[in-house]
């Protein structure tokens, strides 16, 4: 009896390996990274350096790409960001302390998957779950510093840079 549970058991976890894996929920380096989330909590988490962008992204005009992500700019008081998801991977963004942020994120068909269609900005207590279209996470940055995002697994990952003025 005892060896019919372990045996269950190790099936069990060869298939739920099996999921993760042939999801498209794969381990990145955070070196790219979007969601989408709304929230107005205000806490901050350091990390380490801010990482480059290798993939080149169409987002409006008035949105620059810095070796930290894409930056945000500024108009009628709110930051205002945008980037497309890939699939397995998110991108970096950059933004400025003590502006809202208003960041658009857009997601087409097939990019979605079971593992990058729920994002998390745990700093922020941001959680929200990604669909196909235009999709708008707002928050407030308080503090300067790198904030990581992730999936709701926690395996695809990338980082929002928080600086004290945009324009430096």
């Amino acid at each position: 009896m005892k060896k019919s549970y372990y045996l269950w058991g190790i099936v069990l976890a060869i298939v739920l390996t099996g999921i993760v894996i042939f999801s498209g929920c794969t381990r990145s380096s955070g070196n790219a990274g979007e969601t989408a989330v709304n929230s107005n909590s205000s806490q901050t988490q350091s990390s380490s350096e801010s990482q480059k962008t290798t993939e080149q992204q169409s987002v409006s005009s008035s949105v620059t790409k810095s070796s930290a992500g894409t930056k945000a700019t500024v108009s009628d008081g709110v930051q205002t960001v945008a980037t497309t998801l890939d699939r397995g991977i998110y991108k970096p963004i950059v933004v400025q302390t003590g502006i809202p942020v208003k960041w658009i994120i857009s997601a087409n068909d097939g990019d979605l998957n079971s593992c990058n269609n729920k994002m998390l900005i745990r700093s922020y207590g941001v959680e929200q779950k990604l669909i196909t279209g235009e999709n708008v996470v707002e928050f407030t940055p308080t503090k300067a510093g790198t904030i990581n995002y992730s999936c709701w697994m926690g395996m695809v990952g990338s980082t929002i840079t928080v600086v004290d003025d945009i324009n430096q």
